[in-house]
């Protein structure tokens, strides 16, 4: 039986690391995207030496720079003749604002739209190893946060946002962007899912300013481990589709079950919005 692949973004820490290593524990073979190269072999090597027969591969790319997107979904797709499972996990709070070239605020372009180019770029192949075996799946870490996001500051350069608002639209892109790929996956084989992995002790938010920061740090003592909030991504990854539900195509998972996000700006019309928008930026690159 051939092994199933899967590639996991920001893979050498926090939540991808446990996620690679549960997933390589249930016999995946895996690719490690990274934007650190010499972690990402820390991490490589790790579950190389607990994992003997799985293989472990790597590759990095920088998630906020188009053309780095761009040339390690062209080096995936023609190296590997399949990929099972593409988890957008990568994403970070900003410990204070910056700008891409294009205006937009860093972490939500290496959250959102560095997610959007690597998987519109690896479009083909998950199509192609959908129609092999009929089931790929696209997962796509959201969060809670998704609640204090909005689709109107999306893409515009408002210097006066709080790091903390900026990450909530990000999750909010995040949930926003696993529906519109559901749908534009739709009848292919190819599933899409976003997932809140609980309240986890990471390095997220460690730098972060402020009054944010400091809650977070207080709460610190009361997180989950990354393995246990990996759980829900390692469970979309890796459980027969008939416990999923094939009318949880789009879904948001939190806990192992499916749940209904909660903010005004999920709509169908603003994930066609933002599915269109990001998609002008990927195609004018």
């Amino acid at each position: 039986m051939t092994k199933k692949r899967a590639l996991i973004t920001g893979a050498n820490s926090g939540l991808g690391l446990a996620t690679a290593r549960a997933l390589a524990h249930r016999g995946f073979d895996l690719i490690l995207l990274v934007r650190n190269e010499n972690k990402g072999r820390e991490a490589q090597a790790s579950i190389q030496k607990a994992n003997p027969a799985t293989q472990v591969d790597l590759v990095t790319a920088s998630l906020d720079d188009l053309e780095s997107v761009r040339q390690a979904a062209n080096h995936i797709s023609t190296t590997y003749d399949r990929l099972d499972v593409l988890i957008n996990n990568a994403g970070y709070t900003p410990a204070k604002l910056e700008f891409t070239d294009e205006g937009i605020e860093r972490s939500f372009f290496a959250s959102h739209v560095g997610h959007f180019a690597l998987t519109w770029h690896l479009t083909d192949l998950l199509k192609r190893t959908a129609a092999e075996t009929g089931d790929v799946r696209v997962i796509t870490l959201s969060s809670a946060a998704h609640m204090g996001g909005r689709v109107e500051r999306m893409f515009r350069r408002i210097d006066t946002l709080s790091p903390m608002w900026a990450y909530c639209d990000d999750k909010l892109a995040n949930l926003l962007f696993a529906k519109g790929a559901a749908q534009h996956f739709n009848g292919t084989g190819v599933r899409s899912f976003s997932v809140h992995p609980g309240a986890v002790k990471t390095n997220f938010a460690s730098d972060t300013a402020g009054v944010g920061g400091a809650i977070w740090k207080l709460m610190s003592p009361f997180l989950r481990t990354p393995e246990r909030g990996a759980e829900t991504t390692v469970f979309l990854a890796a459980t027969p589709l008939k416990s999923i539900g094939e009318r949880n195509n789009g879904g948001y998972f939190t806990d192992l079950a499916p749940k209904t996000p909660r903010n005004r700006d999920i709509s169908d019309k603003n994930v066609q919005w933002l599915w269109d928008k990001t998609l002008a930026l990927v195609q004018k690159k």
